[in-house]
């Protein structure tokens, strides 16, 4: 199962939680990374087959980092 990490600091901070409910239901779990009383990132459990950053749940525009495989 590969993990990511997803800035999301570049969204709309009213969008955020919407983001993760919306990669919750799609992935294997999900960890919000809160930074200073604020939604930054989250890290995503992909255990889908098909590529997570070119699935329409990806947040597009967000950077990615693969952190395992």
């Amino acid at each position: 199962m590969a993990r990511y990490r997803v800035d999301l600091s570049g969204i709309d901070i009213n969008k955020r939680e919407e983001i993760c409910d919306l990669l919750r239901d799609y992935s294997f779990f999900i960890e919000r990374v809160i930074v200073e009383h604020s939604l930054e990132a989250v890290i995503v459990n992909w255990d889908s087959p098909e590529d997570f950053e070119s699935s329409p749940v990806f947040p597009k525009g967000c950077p990615c980092t693969l952190i395992a495989r």
